[in-house]
């Protein structure tokens, strides 16, 4: 202990201060850095609405995301719509594979339902209607 004094007399004489009276100094500088530090970020949030360690090297804000992407949120609507679509017309809604012929076929039939209903509420065949 009486090392410690002697060095501490020495500190003194040669820096004008006691060793501990800078070690407070230097606590209460660090201690008023970190609350200016965080008032900052405070600020950060206020105005940019985001976390300043959201930000990159680059000043790009990353923002992490949950659940599903964006995609496949609007895959699972469109198959929702598919399936109503099917439970409505009791058809698929755009088949991928639909070739001309199978639209031609399916046009002709529906010409066919169409001149029926025709021919049942008028009494006679679309084709005997002057033009």
């Amino acid at each position: 202990e009486e090392k410690l004094a002697e060095v501490k007399c020495l500190y003194n004489e040669k820096f004008g201060a006691d060793a501990e009276s800078e070690d407070e100094t230097y606590h209460n500088q660090l201690q008023r850095c970190q609350n200016s530090l965080s008032e900052l970020e405070a600020l950060f949030v206020q105005k940019y609405r985001h976390d300043i360690n959201d930000v990159d090297e680059d000043v790009c804000v990353w923002i992490e995301t949950t659940g599903h992407s964006r995609m496949e949120t609007l895959e699972e609507k469109l198959a929702e719509v598919k399936c109503l679509y099917h439970a409505k017309f009791g058809a698929d809604a755009g088949p991928k594979d639909d070739t001309y012929a199978s639209k031609l076929h399916r046009c002709q039939d529906s010409l066919c339902e169409l001149e029926a209903m025709f021919a049942q509420k008028y009494g006679h065949d679309i084709n005997d209607v002057d033009e």
